[in-house]
């Protein structure tokens, strides 16, 4: 379990460790490979935080399912039954008349506010953490999406600080673990966004794919990064209206990283997983591989900080 991790002690030690975890998309199972090293070699992990893809992994990882147990599932699932499209040939046609008859609307404000409901993805969270909050996780956790009403960072972090230093941004601690991992994973005009209260809630990383300094006002003196996002390789693979839209954020999120996440995380882990393409199990696989071996290229450094 992953309580288990956290019985690692050094002399007297009082430094609490944080480990903050990107988004990436499917890449995100890097992540399983990163946590994997952490618990053999009796890193601990005193609190937690992810974006997207990465809040999939620190909620599973936070309430206690071990990083093997996390492969294991990845192996069975049916990635075909998480997709609930909410758009067909037919509706983009439907969509294109509208636009052509219309002459007050724009192209685009006729097309539906996301290709994929979610609804299933939901159900499947819901199945791992049944009723759980926030509040309910065996170490803290913080999980971050955007309002795009306000434009506020919205962080649904268990409540273990008192001090409001982030700007722009307004916390929830009673959120149910599924409303807020939905929430995070909702990539603008992939996903519908989420509604929440009266907020519109859209992926995290449109504003912090690596939440690093969410960990430092929870109290984290050490904070390990595992960043996944892009990290300006060439990409001449950009032929449609989606993949560009993807590409955008992945450059904004790139660059918010460099200018915020890093001032905040002390060690940033990058697996090399940019260039991986799911298509079935070993390539997941690969992609956990290639966490571990990430996280094993800075496991000296991690422990001379731990050993300070």
């Amino acid at each position: 379990m992953a309580g288990k991790s956290n019985e690692y002690k050094l002399n007297n030690r009082k430094q609490k460790v944080g480990v903050a975890l990107s988004g990436g998309g499917i890449r995100g199972m890097a992540h399983i490979g990163v946590l994997k090293v952490l618990v053999e070699h009796n890193i601990p992990i005193d609190m937690i935080s992810g974006t997207s893809a990465g809040a999939i992994i620190a909620s599973m990882y936070a309430c206690g399912y071990t990083p093997q147990q996390m492969q294991n599932m990845i192996q069975n699932i049916k990635m075909d039954e998480l997709i609930d499209l909410n758009v067909t040939v037919g509706d983009l046609f439907k969509h294109g008349m509208k636009w052509l008859f219309n002459g007050a609307f724009r192209f685009w404000s006729v097309l539906p506010t996301g290709f994929i409901k979610g609804d299933k993805v939901e159900q499947y969270f819901y199945h791992l953490w049944q009723n759980k909050t926030v509040r309910d996780t065996q170490i803290p956790i913080a999980i971050t999406a955007v309002d795009l009403h306000s434009a506020d960072t919205i962080f649904f972090t268990t409540p273990v600080f008192d001090r409001r230093g982030i700007l722009n941004a307004r916390y929830y601690h009673n959120t149910s673990l599924t409303e807020a991992v939905r929430a995070s994973i909702s990539i603008p005009g992939i996903f519908f966004p989420k509604k929440y209260r009266s907020m519109t809630l859209v992926d995290g990383a449109v504003k912090n794919n690596l939440p690093t300094d969410i960990l430092r006002h929870m109290g984290a003196d050490i904070v390990i990064g595992v960043d996944l996002g892009y990290d300006g390789q060439f990409n001449y693979d950009i032929k449609t209206v989606g993949e560009i839209l993807i590409q955008c954020i992945e450059i904004m999120g790139r660059e918010v990283t460099l200018l915020k996440a890093e001032q905040y995380a002390d060690i940033i882990i990058r697996p090399n997983t940019f260039q991986t393409k799911f298509k079935d199990t070993k390539q997941a696989l690969l992609c956990i591989g290639q966490g571990e071996q990430a996280a094993k290229d800075k496991l000296s450094l991690i422990k001379a900080l731990l050993n300070n």
